[in-house]
């Protein structure tokens, strides 16, 4: 009888555990050959009320829904299991579905290749197919919609096997994270951890301020867990260093992101020859991307391609910024009496990567605008800067200001001891490099009345003071004006975006959210309406301040940058130099 039953299509085997007996409807030989299934239902009795459902394979190799239901009478608890024989969901092959729970459990295509014992090619191409017949965009898509249909299949082959636990978690073997929300004994739930994927460089001309950047990421991601995470999901940082400045490093950095899941990627400074390589390959995966680098050639890039890198998000201004801020800043000074300069010449030196003869015209426009004459333009390395020839030139010219743009601090260093040591009193007006921690104190004495701005930066309000005080009681150490506040904000920004959406892995939705809204942050406001998806600067994009960071400049004084523009931000006048003999 039991075997013509088996044999139905509408086969249902049900059993009912109540305080003191068991009763049986159904088939009792097909729970004697599934011993595990009881054996799950006496562990969920000890967890507390709940409904769990899952898919199970049978001894006979058959599949099989599943669904456990505990509840408390006023005779105890009573335990209800059936299983009723079904097809695959999705039309998926027993191997995709077991590929399905390992993605869904968090497993990346080589830790799921030995769980289910076959190569990690195999494994791709199973994720392809699967991808297909759930019409999902992406792995992290997939398991979301295995979750939300109670998808899982249990158990495994493999000596460890699987157990599908009362609260809802896939263990054994590699599984890592909790891919199901289910109630738990307290009430709360457990869900999958919303994976954070970050490149810092670990050496090399950028990796002044990359200690910082990770440092101010790792507080944002500590007060959204101690918050509870998002939506009761906590976020998990995944952080990698890229060695050298090579291609092949960070496009393997990506790779390897995109390999682990992770619902967005952060991008420090790296090399501004291989960064649209991985911005571009990063685009592919779908996943929303945050960095804060400034070489116009990015944002030119997202706006000419805004299908394919949408979801890229620069939050400041470019380096352009740098020279109308430069102009500017020279003409409220001299304005305002603050400076007297014998005469109106300047010289720009800009990166070799950013200069073309568009920018030497835009820059030559603007300052002959303002009476001042752009000298000239000189291109400069990152590094191995001949600094003895360029300062020779600058001699030559005899400017009132020198614009130097360079982010390497020992490449500034040298610059400014050939160019005192040359006796030139040309101002000296930089960017960004200042803004990493102590630059004052390593400079020694040799940066004293420098200029320098930065088009993102902490301002000293609230906001920026009381991220300042976390980091300094976190690290006993200064986070200076720049990157770790800027990386902070970005996990937060992150935050909001999925706690508005309420999906992670919907990249669309969380894409959306961050371009429309308006956060504001350690450093400042961020709204995205700057060409190629950037945030808008003050006054350079816009005289809204509630939208833009501010162009902040500063001036060395006494071994301390001092803001001194724009005017309504200002802590401490200009102060002049001594006049020349």
């Amino acid at each position: 009888m039991e075997r013509r039953l088996e044999a139905e299509p509408e086969f249902r085997a049900r059993l009912v555990v109540e305080p003191g007996k068991r009763v049986v409807t159904g088939a009792a030989g097909f729970f004697a050959r599934n011993r595990p299934l009881v054996q799950h239902a006496m562990r969920a009795a000890g967890e507390g009320p709940g409904l769990l459902r899952y898919y199970w394979r049978g001894a006979d190799r058959r599949l099989y829904r599943v669904s456990v239901e505990v509840s408390v009478t006023g005779r105890g608890t009573v335990t209800g299991l059936e299983a009723r024989r079904c097809e695959a969901p999705w039309g998926l092959t027993e191997r995709e579905h077991e590929v399905l729970t390992c993605v869904a459990a968090g497993m990346t295509n080589p830790e799921a290749a030995e769980r289910v014992g076959c190569g990690a090619r195999t494994v791709a191409t199973h994720v392809e197919r699967i991808l297909v017949k759930l019409g999902a965009p992406t792995r992290t898509a997939a398991a979301a919609l295995a979750v939300d249909e109670e998808a899982l299949l249990a158990p495994f082959s493999g000596p460890e096997g699987f157990a599908v636990t009362a609260v809802g978690r896939v263990t054994g073997g590699c599984a890592r994270a909790e891919p199901a929300p289910r109630p738990g004994p307290g009430g709360g739930s457990v869900r999958r951890p919303i994976r954070l994927g970050a490149i810092y460089p670990l050496d090399g001309p950028r990796r002044f301020d990359a200690l910082a950047m990770r440092r101010g990421a790792a507080i944002a991601v500590e007060e959204v867990n101690a918050r509870g995470g998002v939506g009761g999901r906590r976020i998990d940082h995944l952080a990698i260093e890229v060695s050298g400045d090579t291609d092949g490093d960070l496009l393997r950095a990506v790779e390897y992101l995109r390999s682990h899941d992770v619902d967005a990627i952060t991008l420090g400074n790296v090399s501004p020859r291989y960064h649209l390589g991985a911005i571009t390959l990063a685009a592919e995966y779908r996943a929303p991307l945050m960095h804060a680098m400034v070489s116009p050639s990015i944002t030119e890039h997202v706006h000419d391609n805004p299908g394919m890198l949408g979801q890229t998000f620069q939050v400041c201004a470019t380096e352009t910024a740098y020279l109308s801020g430069f102009v500017r800043t020279l003409d409220l000074l001299d304005t305002s009496g603050q400076w007297r300069p014998d005469n109106r010449r300047l010289v720009a030196l800009v990166r070799e990567d950013d200069h073309d003869p568009h920018r030497a015209a835009e820059l030559d426009e603007l300052a002959g605008a303002r009476g001042w004459d752009l000298a000239a333009m000189v291109p400069i390395a990152d590094t191995r800067v001949p600094w003895p020839e360029v300062v020779a030139g600058i001699q030559a010219i005899e400017p009132a200001a020198v614009l130097v743009c360079t982010y390497v601090e020992d490449e500034l260093r040298r610059f400014l001891e050939e160019l005192r040591g040359s006796g030139s009193r040309s101002l000296v007006y930089t960017v960004w490099t200042p803004t990493i921690p102590r630059f004052e104190e390593r400079m020694e004495g040799l940066a004293e009345g420098l200029l320098w701005s930065t088009v993102i930066g902490t301002y000293g309000d609230p906001v920026s003071a009381r991220f300042m005080r976390r980091y300094r009681h976190a690290y006993g150490d200064e986070p200076g004006s720049g990157s770790a506040a800027i990386h902070y904000d970005m996990i937060h920004m992150l935050a909001g975006a999925w706690s508005e959406v309420g999906r992670p892995w919907d990249f669309g939705a969380v894409v959306r959210s961050l371009r429309e809204g308006v956060h504001r942050g350690a450093a400042g406001p961020y709204y995205f309406g700057g060409r190629g998806q950037r945030a808008l600067a003050y006054p350079d994009d816009t005289w809204d301040a509630s939208l833009a960071h501010a162009h902040l400049v500063h001036q060395v004084q006494d071994g301390r940058s001092r803001v001194i523009a724009p005017v309504e931000l200002a802590q401490h006048a200009f102060r002049a130099g001594p006049a020349r003999p």
